[in-house]
This record gives structure tokens, C-alpha cells and sequence, in this order.
């Protein structure tokens, strides 16, 4: 799963931008414009405002496709003490927290703060989301089911792994608040399947339609 990260330099502050998972959110452009700014060339300009203004965009971007580093001495990004995930209505999962992605085998792949995981089942980018759930006109309200996951008990903090499952869901484990797509709902859980197929009958969780539908991914 390796990414090709262009850097943008600046005097106190390095910006570093993997295209493959952006999918135009545009929470930095609307945030700091003077900064991200689309159709110039070169798009980012690391010196247009401090870094600490900069960093704090920076976090706020949620597919992780932004991350900066300090020259400055200035803090580096924290690994937040609680791992979170949302459904966007007909998009994707958003997670956040101390993130690992490995392979049904248990190899890891991936780690980051912050990630974008597709669930509709149409990303070229597996298990990362690409943004084709618009053009796949991919529905799902972003609510809980009402047989829902029944909460558990967990302690804040630690990795939240998401495996890979061959062919099927997103297997969450570890501790995880999961909210819904508007914060008035959410679940705290240590294990949950996530749909990724689409398909499934009980979204955001997995209902075992991927199996009916032959679903393929890695």
C-alpha cells in the first residue's frame, strides 16, 4: 500500500500531500485559502501563513492525504487518545485515532491518524475511499440500524486495527467509538464488522451480502 507523497517546503513548516487519497473535502482550502489554493501551480504555499496555523488545518484533514512536519521546533502531529469512527451520509467511513491496516494474514499495511475507507465497493483505491460512491450514486443515510451492535465496555486509548478481510468486510478491532453521520448517535465497541461491499441490508455493518453478490476485493 504505498503512496507517492510530494512535500511543499516552507521556511518554518513542511507540507506533505498524497493525491491518491484526496477527495476533495476541501476542508484546507475553505480553512486557509491563501494557503491551498487549486489551479496555481505550485497549489500549496508553505510560507503563506504561520505554521501553526498551517499544522492546525493540516489535522483537520480527514482522509489523511495531508500531514505536515515541523522545522520550526513547533509540535509534531498527536496521536489523538481516542479512536473515533463516522459514517458520512452516502460516503465514506471516516476514522480517527491511532489507525493500523493489515491484511486478512495479519501483516500490517498501513498506519496513519487519520483515513477515509471506502464502503461502497467501487473505490480503485481499496480500502481507501476515491470518491466514485458520487458518481456509483451510493446510498446510505449515515444512521444506526435498529439492530444495531449493542455497546461494550472499553478503555480509551491503544491501536485500532482494521483488517482487510479477502472478499469481505472491514473487521474493526480494538477500542472505537462509532458515531453516526450527524454526532447524535453512537456505540462504543472493541469488535465490529463494517460493510464494504455496499450492499448490505443493515449499513454501516456488515450483514454477509458481500457473499451473495461475489464481491471481490483484496
Amino acid at each position: 500500500m504505498s503512496e507517492k507523497i510530494r512535500g511543499y517546503d516552507g521556511k518554518d513548516i513542511t507540507i506533505k500531500f498524497g493525491a491518491r487519497r484526496c477527495i476533495h473535502s476541501a476542508e484546507c482550502v475553505k480553512r486557509l485559502p491563501g494557503v491551498f489554493e487549486k489551479g496555481r501551480r505550485p497549489w500549496i504555499d508553505a510560507d503563506a501563513r504561520s505554521a501553526d496555523e498551517i499544522a492546525e488545518v493540516v489535522g483537520r484533514c480527514p482522509t489523511g492525504a495531508l500531514h505536515f512536519e515541523r522545522k520550526d521546533g513547533g509540535a509534531s502531529e498527536a496521536i489523538p487518545g481516542e479512536n473515533t469512527v463516522r459514517f458520512e451520509a452516502d460516503g465514506p467511513v471516516y476514522a480517527h485515532g491511532a489507525i493500523e491496516i493489515v491484511d486478512g494474514d495479519g501483516a500490517l499495511l498501513f498506519t496513519d491518524t487519520r483515513v477515509a475507507l471506502c464502503r461502497c465497493g467501487v473505490s480503485e483505491n481499496k480500502p481507501f475511499c476515491d470518491g466514485r460512491h458520487s458518481d456509483a450514486g451510493f446510498r446510505a443515510s449515515g444512521e444506526f440500524p435498529e439492530d444495531r451492535p449493542a455497546d461494550q465496555e472499553i478503555e480509551p486509548g491503544g491501536k485500532l486495527t482494521v483488517t482487510r478481510r479477502p472478499n469481505g468486510p472491514l473487521m474493526l478491532t480494538g477500542p472505537v467509538t462509532i458515531r453516526s453521520d450527524d454526532g447524535t448517535d453512537q456505540i462504543t465497541r472493541m469488535k465490529v464488522s463494517i460493510c464494504r461491499c455496499g450492499q448490505s441490508g443493515r449499513k454501516p455493518f456488515c450483514d454477509g451480502s458481500h457473499k451473495e453478490i461475489g464481491f471481490v476485493a483484496e
